[in-house]
């Protein structure tokens, strides 16, 4: 371990959040997911035709733009459920620290509709797939958490991560991978928002551009949010946006370009 990681306040949060318990109104029961195969059904549990709007907010600075609207169905990732959670939010997780904190500490709001993981497998990322799988086989909460996946080994979960790749190339002619959970969250909530024909909103997706900060702290930002390949990826995501026919709107402070 570098020494600069035993200095690192997270590191022990993380750590700390691996070894304690589940919270006590987890069930001890795995839910069966075989009805939900498309995305289809997936709209219809979180009622996504029913909202007026799509909202994604990530965790930039321009998150703090936030209007807040009770007619709306907000996406969040990160700590940026902080800003969401007294409204209807789904939440969306897939870096490994707020994934382990979720399980952990998450007890579930009134707001909430239910969680997503999106995760691609991978050798760097085995272990804490593992970790959510057989959280998902052997416990659950109040609302759903739905596993979407490339692995072979989750039938049901692979079809969706199918389905979305295939509207992703056929609608927005782009292919995807994801550079950080703020961007994943947008592409999820993008495809939700054009088979629901909803209108969408962004918020706090700044790859860097604002400061060095959060929307809640100064802060020194990862590679993967501000990095040259990272803007653009969410560039070319963003071209896309404009050339399809779908009613986006872009509050955050990063707005596309070329790079």
């Amino acid at each position: 371990m570098k020494f600069k990681a035993l200095l690192n306040k997270r590191n022990y949060i993380h750590l700390y959040n691996l070894i304690k318990p589940y919270p006590n109104n987890i069930e001890l029961t795995g839910l069966d997911y075989s009805d939900f195969k498309s995305l289809n059904s997936i709209i219809q549990y979180f009622e996504v035709k029913k909202y007026k709007k799509i909202i994604v907010v990530a965790s930039g600075p321009s998150a703090n733009k936030l209007l807040k609207d009770t007619s709306c169905l907000y996406f969040c990732c990160n700590d940026s459920i902080k800003l969401v959670d007294d409204l209807d939010f789904i939440y969306m997780l897939q870096d490994p620290f707020y994934l382990m904190r979720y399980l952990k500490t998450f007890k579930g709001k009134a707001n909430w509709k239910g969680t997503v993981f999106w995760f691609y497998y991978s050798d760097r990322s085995k272990k804490m797939y593992d970790v959510m799988v057989s959280y998902l086989m052997k416990k659950s909460r109040e609302k759903r958490e739905f596993l979407i996946t490339n692995n072979e080994n989750e039938p049901s979960a692979r079809l969706v991560h199918r389905e979305i790749n295939e509207i992703l190339k056929e609608v927005f002619k782009y292919e995807h991978y994801g550079v950080n959970s703020g961007f994943n969250t947008l592409v999820f909530a993008t495809v939700l928002a054009y088979l629901a024909g909803k209108p969408l909103e962004i918020y706090g997706l700044d790859a860097g551009v604002g400061g060095e900060r959060y929307f809640n702290k100064n802060s020194t930002l990862g590679l993967n949010i501000k990095k040259d390949n990272t803007k653009f990826k969410i560039a070319e995501f963003l071209d896309k946006l404009r050339e399809c026919n779908l009613e986006v709107y872009n509050f955050s402070n990063f707005k596309g370009g070329v790079y």
